[in-house]
């Protein structure tokens, strides 16, 4: 499931982008922009026309595509956008101005900046409310799909701030503008198609279809192929609508999360205490062990509380979200089907952790203490992980994100240079690795 963000954050960066508008360009930096505009804005016309063989093929009537993308306009003010340069062939080079500037998302920040307490104690409070307010509801939900109603409840505080959060872009022009020039066009693409279907099948209207940044809609964050695989009709009124039906909102995602492997039986995580010296580089679901083996090892649950045992044979892997810096878990297949939501480790125990807060009145402080890590441009550290696997190193994706795998890697070139052992980033490390590949750090 592609979902690079959720819609609290989307409303950050819409006032961000528009309190940016306020600070003039010089005259000829203006006419530079809005002529490299009315290029790509072409060209952008060309290539929506392109796509209805593809959206006839998915059953969309010519009327439906007309009324909704002849005319289109991109929304520059999205995001992670890349911008062609030059606009087309022969056409305007892309003005200084609009070269995009990095930008944090949140699930890839500072681990600890995402667990805000009053955050946590706030979703927790208001989980417990909605949880008492529907509980038929969320009783059959559970019932019917096997997944917590803590966690589908905390999934749409996380998500919505349960329904409250303002979506502030319209999800077909979000989705065809990054499908155009975003990151990944050959993921929205088809994300594209199947907003299209959604109109045409008359699931909702276009009016109703607002959506975060990355054209994710709806009180739990649907895409459209999301919707098409996942939604469900559990108010009995004959519509999925994600958008205006909490139960039908909320019983998606539950069919979204069962569907994908949710294990009725497991939690998703357990928090845990790591020995003095503990080699941190045997983190990641593909290094999975039973919890007997882990305990083996030295490790230990929190709060001496022991692991269950009729879970002891479970397999479950390590999850250091800022390395030996951080807060410990051994996560079960349920931490990856969340990952699926929203591939995510902090978000994953984000929702987890509410969950917990919600269902069994867990502590907001985890006993894992953050301490204090250094913040990277993303670009540095895509640098790094291209040095690093030009070294032999596996680092997973490169893109800039510190997963499990780059984390990992980071251990081991610990080791190697004598540094600090933590599996986190840190400045000394990258200007050492960026060095010796004769990348002039910066």
């Amino acid at each position: 499931m592609l979902r690079p963000g959720c819609a609290l954050q989307a409303i950050g960066l819409a006032l961000a982008v528009a309190l940016g508008l306020f600070i003039p360009l010089p005259v000829q930096a203006q006419d530079d922009v809005a002529a490299y505009k009315r290029a790509v804005e072409k060209r952008f016309a060309e290539w929506l026309e392109a796509l209805w063989p593809d959206a006839e093929a998915a059953g969309i009537s010519r009327k439906t595509f007309d009324t909704h993308l002849k005319g289109l306009k991109l929304d520059w003010s999205l995001p992670h956008l890349v911008p062609p340069d030059p606009a087309a062939s022969g056409g305007p080079a892309l003005p200084q101005a609009l070269v995009p500037k990095p930008r944090h998302q949140a699930e890839f920040d500072i681990p600890e900046a995402y667990f805000n307490k009053g955050t946590l104690t706030a979703l927790a409070n208001t989980g417990r409310a909605k949880s008492k307010q529907l509980a038929p509801t969320l009783a059959a939900i559970q019932k019917q799909y096997e997944v917590p109603a803590s966690i589908i409840v905390s999934i749409w505080g996380r998500e919505t701030g349960f329904g409250k959060a303002v979506l502030p872009y319209d999800a077909v022009s979000a989705i065809a503008t990054q499908a155009f020039m975003g990151r990944r066009p050959d993921e929205f693409r088809p994300q594209l198609i199947g907003a299209l279907k959604i109109l045409e099948l008359g699931h909702a209207k276009r009016s109703e279809m607002k959506s975060s940044w990355a054209g994710a809609m709806g009180y739990t964050q649907f895409l459209p192929s999301d919707f098409e695989t996942h939604g469900v009709d559990f108010d009995g009124d004959g519509r999925r609508d994600i958008w205006n039906s909490v139960p039908d909102a909320l019983a998606s995602a539950g069919n979204s999360l069962h569907s994908q492997g949710w294990d009725g039986k497991q939690p998703w995580a357990y928090e845990i205490e790591l020995p003095k010296g503990f080699d941190c580089t045997l983190q990641g679901p593909d290094l999975a062990r039973t919890i007997e083996e882990w305990v083996k090892l030295g490790v230990t649950r929190v709060r001496d509380r022991p692991f269950p045992e009729a879970r002891r044979n479970d397999e479950t892997f390590l999850v250091l979200p800022a390395g030996l810096k951080g807060p410990a878990f051994l996560a079960t297949n349920n931490f990856s089907v969340l990952k699926l939501y929203n591939n995510s480790d902090v978000y994953a125990i984000f929702v987890g952790h509410v969950a917990d807060m919600i269902a069994y009145g867990a502590p907001v402080d985890f006993v894992g203490k953050w301490q204090k890590v250094e913040r990277f441009a993303r670009d540095r550290i895509q640098r790094f992980q291209e040095a690093l696997v030009a070294q032999g190193h596996d680092v997973g994706k490169v893109d800039g994100l510190s997963g499990f795998k780059t984390r990992r890697s980071i251990g081991m070139q610990e080791k190697k240079l004598g540094l600090p052992f933590t599996c986190y980033p840190s400045h000394a490390l990258i200007d050492r690795v960026l060095k010796a590949a004769s990348v002039t750090p910066n």
